[in-house]
């Protein structure tokens, strides 16, 4: 399969993708090394933008613009016609512990965001996970997390949710609050298989995840079945995001955050932008609704 690093941007922890259709862009952050990116589908231009503070996973705003997660809480970024931010709203404050830092997140079809927190240096699971409602209301929804990613949601509104650091992907069925009724867990990795990271669903109902350390994505059935594996040419990929205006495209954040310096000149794509065909199609991501 063609895999093309369309953003040599060498991050230290690449994530968060976003597709946004109404810049053409898909947009996504570096943790570590604070900036928010920008790659232009149709010409190829890269934009980037170093930040005062860390963003670690966005959405698509309701009135356009976008949200973010980060240390100031969830936030409202307004975006300029240079793809640059122009202003940033705290919309909702969320009070962490020292030492604790917001990891991936997502809006679901509800139009609520879903953010998880976990412990920087991760040594200890005193991670949590967050829903954040149109009303801008807080709820505390699962605790003792060691890296939460995801979440991503099927069609039927059933939430996969990760707990990368025990390679355990569990399934939560919410009801119409966004309250978890039932769970289980919906697949199992062990650490020669690399970390389950983050994920998206495609059209089919199926979900494309990521493996940190596994040099590769895997597509699982809805029943977490492996249907397709596809190395990629990266120790460390994050997230992938369907992207195009025909939502055909997978793309890629990476790391080389922990890499050394000779397994950075042997993965010159490592931090960037990867680009594939997959062969399926994605869908459109929600828009915040508070």
């Amino acid at each position: 399969m063609d895999i093309r690093c369309v953003s040599a941007a060498g991050a230290s922890l690449g994530e968060g993708p976003l597709w946004d259709p109404s810049h053409g862009v898909i947009w996504w952050v570096d943790i570590k090394s604070p900036a928010l990116h920008a790659h232009h589908v149709a010409t190829g231009v890269n934009r980037s933008q170093s930040l005062p503070s860390r963003l670690t996973a966005l959405g698509l705003a309701r009135e356009g613009g976008l949200v973010a997660v980060g240390d100031a809480g969830l936030v409202r970024l307004s975006v300029a016609a240079d793809l640059q931010v122009s202003s940033a709203e705290v919309i909702a404050s969320i009070a962490l512990a020292p030492g604790i830092r917001f990891n991936d997140g997502k809006v679901d079809a509800a139009g609520r965001f879903w953010a998880g927190t976990m412990e920087d240096a991760e040594r200890t699971a005193r991670g949590s996970l967050y829903r954040i409602d149109d009303q801008r209301r807080i709820t505390t929804v699962r605790r003792d997390i060691g890296v939460p990613n995801g979440p991503c949601f099927f069609a039927d509104g059933t939430m996969l949710t990760t707990d990368s650091a025990r390679g355990c992907i569990s399934a939560l069925t919410l009801d119409d609050d966004g309250t978890p009724v039932a769970e289980h867990e919906f697949a199992q990795f062990a650490p020669s298989e690399g970390y389950p990271d983050g994920m998206t669903v495609d059209a089919e109902d199926h979900v494309w995840i990521a493996f940190w350390d596994g040099w590769c994505l895997r597509r699982l059935s809805r029943t977490g079945q492996i249907v397709a594996e596809i190395a990629v040419p990266v120790q460390r990929p994050t997230c992938p995001v369907f992207g195009g205006t025909a939502l055909d495209q997978l793309f890629i954040t990476s790391a080389t955050v922990g890499l050394s310096a000779e397994q950075r000149r042997r993965q010159p794509f490592a931090g960037g932008l990867l680009r594939l065909e997959p062969g399926s199609l994605g869908r459109r991501s929600p828009r915040f609704a508070g």
